[in-house]
């Protein structure tokens, strides 16, 4: 008899506790761990994780030749590192565009919707 009754017992409960299981997998959102793959840190190429390197100047007895030249290549590495600036911000918008785009894409849709 009380074996019975436990069996009746263990019934439901084994429903209730799949059912909750089932039905949490199935609610949980995705979205965050597709997100997360898309590291827009990968975009960034190697060589702009090095610094530009500063131009050395020319000794106090340099003629104005080499002081330009010094200055010039100065010049060219700050417009190099300001470009990388600049190269990194573009990318970075079109990463999270390429992201936002992936989102609305997997976002489900309602299920009255038909298209």
């Amino acid at each position: 008899m009380q074996s019975t009754s436990r069996r009746g017992l263990l019934l439901p409960s084994i429903l209730l506790s799949t059912t909750l299981a089932v039905v949490g997998c199935a609610s949980t959102p995705h979205m965050p761990v597709i997100l997360a793959a898309l590291d827009c840190t990968k975009v960034i190429p190697a060589s702009y994780r090095e610094p530009v390197v500063a131009t050395t100047l020319p000794s106090l007895s340099a003629d104005v030749g080499d002081l330009w030249k010094s200055l010039d290549d100065q010049t060219n590495r700050l417009d190099q590192a300001n470009g990388r600036t600049s190269d990194v911000i573009a990318m970075a918008d079109s990463c999270q565009a390429h992201q936002a785009a992936v989102l609305t894409a997997l976002t489900p849709k309602p299920w009255w919707k038909f298209r």
